[in-house]
């Protein structure tokens, strides 16, 4: 079998959505700008904070390792000492200008030890890169699972690329599995209309995305494993995140029997679609992610719901940008993903089986 190589633009694709991320939690909430006070000095020449935690390094190095390891993979014929160092430079330098930014932000703090701690975290994501770049034909082995499995080129990566982010999301605990607002009944009853409506979000969810995954595989035998690997790894997220960000009193009682009957509701009805045709798949995935939107505008306190801090044991500053990133991803998401579905059928022969000499991405 005779298969040539192309560049995959996945990571890249990966890089951009998780730098918007990054800035998006920078900058949250977006509102009481104000120049710095006259005498103010810049933040790289301020003195350090007489108190800063441990935790609070931790997380600024976590937050930008997933972001060095994406910029590392890019580029596949640059030297990989090269890759490790635009690593570096390029999270130091998302970094800076959002700690610039923040002197303009009364309720952030600038200061000089998160600029190090993520850059630390994109070189440590570098670290990461390297070594998988360095492992004799691991990089390759996954490319051509990726290219047996999902439809190639520009329009299998960007679907990889949202898919990925949207599973990232999914970690917030206070938000129902595959839902994107946040559950008022973890401080408040919840009626039976209530759960039926999250209920319903749930279901939509699971169909959209269902629907979503399977419109970037290449043959639908793969469908079912994939659905259930798909509710797997994101159950398994959502369910770690719980044991450990939600207090010890609550996290076994995270999910809830509006969640579990929407999700099992949802995956019977995606199972039902399977058979249909590329062109309504298409139709019905966009239509089951905007009712999943819709459907909490029937229940203000469902759509307004206020993020759980008090549930959360963890520090209310950096939560308070954990909660405003994942809602917002999971909200803006669904439109996103239509969006996408709306490109992705314009492209010439999408979806179709790859013949024998078809390029692997790489």
């Amino acid at each position: 079998m005779n298969i040539r190589s192309h560049t995959t633009q996945l990571p890249q694709y990966f890089a951009v959505l998780y730098g918007v991320m990054a800035v998006y939690a920078s900058l949250e909430p977006f509102s009481g700008w104000m120049a710095p006070l006259p005498g103010t000095p810049f933040f790289l020449f301020s003195s350090w904070p007489a108190r800063y935690t441990r935790f609070d390094i931790a997380i600024n190095v976590i937050a930008y390792v997933p972001f060095g390891f994406f910029v590392a993979l890019t580029g596949r014929h640059t030297r990989a000492g090269a890759r490790f160092g635009i690593a570096i430079v390029t999270s130091a330098l998302l970094s800076a200008a959002m700690e610039t930014t923040q002197m303009f932000l009364p309720s952030r703090d600038a200061s000089a030890i998160d600029l190090v701690s993520n850059s630390a975290g994109g070189a440590l994501g570098g670290v990461v890169a390297l070594a998988l770049n360095g492992t004799p034909g691991l990089r390759a082995r996954i490319a051509q699972w990726r290219h047996r499995v999902f439809i190639g080129g520009r329009s299998g990566d960007l679907g990889l690329a949202l898919m990925g982010i949207w599973l990232l999301a999914q970690v917030n605990p206070g938000i129902p599995l595959f839902a994107a607002t946040f559950d008022p009944s973890l401080e408040l009853t919840r009626d039976l209309a209530g759960t039926l409506l999250q209920a319903a979000q749930c279901a939509f969810n699971v169909i959209g995305v269902g629907l979503f995954l399977a419109l970037l595989l290449r043959q639908r035998r793969y469908l079912g494993g994939a659905v259930l690997v798909l509710i797997g790894v994101a159950l398994m997220f959502k369910g770690a995140a719980a044991a450990m960000l939600l207090r010890s009193t609550m996290w076994e009682n995270w999910l809830k029997p509006g969640t579990t009957f929407g999700v099992a509701a949802g995956a019977i009805a995606l199972l039902l679609t399977t058979q249909l045709s590329r062109p309504v798949q298409t139709t019905l995935c966009a239509i089951a992610l905007l009712s999943s939107l819709i459907a909490p505008l029937l229940a203000p306190d469902m759509w307004h719901a206020r993020p759980p801090l008090a549930l959360f044991d963890w520090p209310y500053g950096h939560l308070l940008n954990f909660n405003g990133l994942t809602h917002a991803v999971l909200v803006v998401w669904p439109v996103l993903a239509s969006c996408y579905l709306m490109w992705l059928v314009g492209q010439p022969a999408w979806g179709e089986r790859a013949s024998p000499d078809q390029e692997v991405p790489r």
